[in-house]
């Protein structure tokens, strides 16, 4: 049997620690919140995009300089083609929903825009299929589990967000609206703190209750805490208190959806396709980020 990708790692550590790396992103929502929020205040919006691009760019070299090279997976050539490809489509889709409001829904630029970028999706879908090795092996996604795995990330991506930006907006509102409560910047990022401390609990509880539970049922329930955070949002939302609960529950569902992704996942591709697939799932997820925001 060929090794694993568990280069280093021992066998037993991999799924828990690849679903810790997919609980940071989203723990790193609430936290980053009151941190720009704090940045915003002194330095104004300008300063909180360079704090994040600075941050960015050190997690860059950090990766560069940390992470080792795979030990028994051969390099291949990387998919520039399709990679553009798939940039250009999500840029154009994304601004479709950005812009329509401005534009207007039925204007020629904007349905023009739409066109070609449907146009560039279907040349991307009909180039990987018939490339070797693609950026995403779409055949994959004839694989149940798989395709569950990414419909469930692009929802959950649209769904927190939605949840969140929902919860920001109320806090920021003016008392006078009838229904804010008129939360400074950093007020509003610190009610987003019950969400990461949320998240990371779920994803350290995840393995005992999939350990008594099968994932079909951990999974549904996991998606159903979510549904309850939304219900306590749109029933219980008089007082401050109320959201900070709501992103907390929130958190426990949200955790315990992206700590079981990454698991169905690894368990269904074979180990050279783990990164392909798991990189195309947290491309989805972040579609569903970015919907929701526009």
């Amino acid at each position: 049997m060929p090794p694993g990708p568990e280069d280093n790692l021992p066998a037993e550590r991999f799924r828990s620690t690849i679903a810790l790396l997919s609980i940071t992103t989203v723990a790193g929502v609430g936290l980053g919140y009151p941190l720009t929020g704090l940045i915003t205040e002194g330095f104004g919006y300008h300063g909180s995009f360079w704090f994040g691009a600075l941050v960015s760019a050190a997690a860059l070299v950090s990766a560069a300089l940390v992470v080792p090279r795979s030990r028994h997976l051969a390099c291949r050539r990387f998919d520039v083609v399709g990679a553009v490809l798939f940039g250009a489509v999500l840029a154009g889709l994304l601004l479709v929903l950005s812009k329509g409001g401005s534009w207007g829904w039925t204007s020629p630029a904007l349905l023009g825009l739409l066109a070609a970028s449907l146009a560039c999706l279907a040349v991307w879908i009909v180039y990987e299929l018939r490339i070797g090795p693609p950026l995403v092996d779409l055949r994959k996604l004839r694989n149940r589990v798989v395709l569950t795995a990414d419909v469930i990330g692009l929802a959950a991506g649209i769904g927190m967000y939605l949840l969140l930006s929902l919860v920001t907006r109320l806090a920021q509102a003016p008392v006078g609206a009838g229904h804010g409560f008129g939360a400074s910047v950093v007020v509003t990022g610190l009610i987003l703190l019950p969400f990461s401390v949320g998240s990371l609990l779920a994803g350290r509880a995840v393995p005992l209750v999939a350990g008594r539970l099968s994932w079909r049922l951990t999974l549904p329930l996991s998606c159903g805490v979510v549904l309850v955070s939304m219900l306590l949002f749109a029933l219980s939302r008089s007082g401050l208190w109320e959201l900070f609960l709501v992103t907390g529950v929130a958190g426990v569902g949200v955790g315990c959806v992206f700590a079981l992704v990454p698991g169905l996942i690894v368990n269904s591709v074979a180990a050279q396709e783990v990164g392909s697939a798991m990189g195309f799932n947290q491309v989805l997820r972040y579609v569903g980020f970015s919907t929701e925001a526009r």
